[in-house]
């Protein structure tokens, strides 16, 4: 049987053992390059998806959800009127286009009196519409399941309280100005 150190081994030389020192450091900038994309796989994120978060968890802008990052798939509000179009299959049951706003949202305060879901949709201009054409999209979102960290529930209070106050308070002792609740909507919307 040979002896093992008499067989020449499988490893590199080093390149104390007379090796170009160009070729070593060649070799060992291929081997970096070529481990780079898996380690870019591991940490890749969706780039059509938002990650998104509980309004609670927005405002304290908790940056350690790794392993546990929730996508948002909600869609705008241009795209909810684009597939507005009867027969509805596209949207939530139970929220077609002509169902009424107030019948959905704030059932005392009669803010848009006479208004289908899809005319809050198209309305044009800034407080408090541009929030409550967010708001319908969001309550779309939520009843698609588009948006795991916000329930209709959740959607129908940021408008209620908005609507009351002129704000959000989505923990103890944070408010949203109209500003805020825009931003935020818009995270859990892809497109």
């Amino acid at each position: 049987m040979p002896d093992p150190a008499d067989t020449p081994s499988s490893a590199a030389p080093s390149p104390s053992a007379g090796e170009n020192p160009k070729a070593s450091r060649r070799r060992l900038l291929q081997g970096a390059l070529a481990t780079a994309p898996v380690l870019m796989t591991l940490v890749s994120r969706p780039v059509l998806a938002q990650q998104c978060q509980t309004p609670s968890g927005f405002v304290s802008g908790n940056a350690s959800t790794a392993g546990s990052a929730v996508e948002c798939l909600g869609h705008s509000p241009q795209y909810w009127i684009s597939v507005s179009a009867p027969p509805h299959h596209q949207w939530p049951a139970g929220l077609p286009p002509p169902r009424e706003f107030d019948s959905v949202f704030a059932h005392n305060s009669h803010s848009y009196p006479g208004k289908k879901l899809l005319d809050v949709l198209e309305l044009q201009g800034g407080a408090p519409d541009d929030v409550a054409r967010l708001i319908v999209a969001a309550l779309l979102n939520a009843a698609a399941g588009l948006t795991p960290v916000l329930s209709e529930n959740a959607v129908k209070g940021i408008w209620g309280e908005y609507l009351a106050t002129g704000s959000f308070s989505p923990s103890s002792g944070a408010h949203w100005s109209h500003d805020d609740i825009i931003a935020y909507l818009l995270t859990t919307m892809s497109v």
